[in-house]
């Protein structure tokens, strides 16, 4: 190896290069340790092994001469896993984290062989240490985020269209190759599946979409432990559907937590778990019903969320619009008109039925003062005219009011519209 004559740097560099295969061995069973989602088939692995021998490579040459960072070029093994990386769906975060983590872990030992050198030399090598290969790993980390996001793009246009026909013909319910359309989706239908849709808000520019669909991906993979045992078929350019085979059971509410945590520009709908090519299906079509309700309901709902066990009935219930509107004007009279007034006034009054009628309860929950919330049932429950002494009746009005949470202003009556007697 050659070396820079006079620079102290040149003995840490030999003293790493004499440990090269030690130390990537090492590295390599950590990283497959610490970082989930990269235990990928046996080619994917031998590219990563090999880009982390390529890596520490340049590194050691980068690190001795201190090229102008003009010239530094990703290494072509790592550039070959990033792009096959991005084939398979694999996300980028996992990526790149495995490259920080090199870097954090070569440095790490790197200044372990700076006691070697005098006590004079050894603030300035360290610093030497640091800044070049900060530079270093930060141009190439650049290169291989684009090589990654190219083949991706490159990989999802030609693929969508082939993922959409076998997709719908597994969709469709008819006799299928089940071999043959797993092969061409990198996805089995064995075991269980949970299907969601998602789609993004308004405000996502259209060149951010693909980048935010990764994101979710990487995230509900993580939250049930589906690394590599994930399906995503873009529908059009804003919205998705994705599969995915748990290895732990659905959290509902943690799911929900890191979903919001992490403030992404987009709704999800989750359907059950469901067993084998029906389960499949059915996932979907679940996550399709509850997709559907939150839609209606025009966002009214702060849930970015929902799943088909909390929202089954309303789900079921879906499918005619008009009825549903129908029977909410029933149900509620003139409590299922549009307004501010009206609005509170449901919920007040959906929250009181369902804490058995506690004034005291009802107050806790939406922390208002029991007299407030007792105007507020007494208004509701004039303005919906019912008879709540009979329990069939207090069944179909909280049915309504769980229906107007979740779709109004869907079924709801515009103000001037008055109940035909």
């Amino acid at each position: 190896m050659a070396e820079v004559d006079g620079e102290p740097i040149s003995v840490v560099v030999r003293r790493m290069d004499k440990i090269r295969d030690e130390f990537t061995d090492a590295l390599f069973d950590m990283m497959r340790t610490e970082i989930q989602g990269l235990n990928y088939d046996t080619r994917m692995m031998e590219l990563w092994r090999a880009s982390l021998i390529e890596n520490f490579v340049a590194a050691i040459h980068y690190l001795a001469r201190d090229e102008p960072t003009s010239l530094i070029e990703a290494p072509a093994a790592a550039l070959a896993y990033a792009r096959a990386a991005a084939q398979r769906d694999i996300p980028l975060a996992p990526l790149v984290r495995a490259h920080r983590l090199g870097h954090a872990r070569f440095v790490e030992v790197a200044m372990q062989y700076v006691s070697v050198l005098p006590p004079e030399q050894q603030v300035s090598t360290i610093i030497q240490l640091v800044n070049r290969s900060s530079r270093l790993i930060d141009i190439v980390a650049d290169q291989l985020i684009v090589a990654y996001e190219e083949e991706h793009d490159r990989w999802l246009s030609r693929r969508s269209g082939l993922q959409q026909q076998w997709i719908s013909e597994v969709l469709a319910g008819t006799p299928i190759d089940v071999a043959r359309v797993e092969k061409a989706l990198r996805y089995r239908f064995d075991g269980r599946h949970i299907a969601a849709a998602v789609w993004v808000d308004a405000a996502v520019p259209n060149r951010d979409v693909v980048a935010l669909f990764d994101q979710v991906r990487s995230l509900l993979a993580a939250e049930l432990d589906a690394g590599g045992r994930s399906l995503m078929v873009p529908t059009d350019e804003r919205e998705a559907r994705l599969w995915f085979s748990p290895a732990r059971a659905l959290d509902r509410p943690r799911m929900r937590t890191a979903f919001e945590s992490a403030g992404i520009q987009a709704r999800l709908a989750l359907g059950r778990a469901e067993d084998g090519l029906h389960g499949f299906r059915a996932s979907l079509k679940q996550a399709e019903q509850v997709k559907a309700v939150a839609v209606a309901g025009g966002g009214v709902s702060t849930d970015r969320v929902v799943y088909y066990r909390d929202l089954a009935p309303i789900a079921l219930m879906a499918n005619d619009m008009d009825e549903l509107g129908r029977f909410v004007a029933d149900v509620l009279g003139d409590l299922g008109v549009e307004g501010e007034r009206t609005g509170w006034l449901r919920e007040t009054l959906r929250e009181f039925l369902a804490r058995n009628r506690s004034f005291v309860a009802t107050a806790d929950a939406m922390i208002l003062h029991r007299n407030t919330i007792q105007y507020r049932v007494t208004q509701a429950m004039e303005l919906c005219g019912q008879n709540f002494d009979d329990p069939d009746t207090v069944l179909k009005v909280q049915i309504a009011l769980e229906v107007c949470r979740w779709m109004a202003p869907g079924v709801l009556r515009a103000a001037k519209q008055r109940r035909l007697q």
